[in-house]
C-alpha cells in the first residue's frame, strides 16, 4: 500500500482508534455535544485486499477497501479506525486473528454496513 517514515518493524503505517465518547447536554437536557478521545500512534499495516476478501465482502454486501494489521492487544471491537497520515475514517466490516498469533487484521471499508457514509 504505501510506506509511512518513522515507523520500524512490520508496522508501516499508523492508526487512531475512539476509546470513549462523553456526551454533554444543554440546560434543557437535551444531548448536544460528543466528544471522542482517542488511542493514537497505534502501528498498523496496511494490506491491499486478497481476492478471497473481496469475495466475501461481496457476498455479505459491504464495502472492503483495505485490511489493517495491529496488535490483537490494541483492538477493543471498535467500530471504525482513522488513517493518521491521511484522516480517513474506516469503518470495521470484519475482523480475522489466527490461533496463537498476537496480530488481528481488520478488513476496513469507507462506508458503515447500512451505507451510510
Amino acid at each position: 500500500y504505501r510506506q509511512k517514515t518513522g515507523v520500524s518493524g512490520m508496522w508501516k503505517n499508523s492508526i487512531k482508534l475512539p476509546l470513549a465518547v462523553s456526551v454533554e447536554t444543554d440546560d434543557d437536557g437535551f444531548e448536544t455535544i460528543m466528544k471522542t478521545a482517542y488511542i493514537e500512534h497505534v502501528p498498523a499495516s496496511f494490506k491491499d485486499l486478497t481476492r478471497s476478501d473481496s469475495e466475501i465482502a461481496a457476498q455479505l454486501g459491504f464495502d472492503a477497501s483495505l485490511n489493517v494489521d495491529i496488535l490483537a492487544c490494541n483492538y477493543d471491537g471498535q467500530r471504525y479506525l482513522i488513517d493518521e497520515e491521511t484522516n480517513t475514517k474506516y469503518y470495521v466490516q470484519r475482523t480475522f486473528k489466527k490461533d496463537k498469533s498476537n496480530v488481528i487484521t481488520l478488513t476496513v471499508g469507507r462506508r458503515e454496513r447500512n451505507g451510510r457514509i
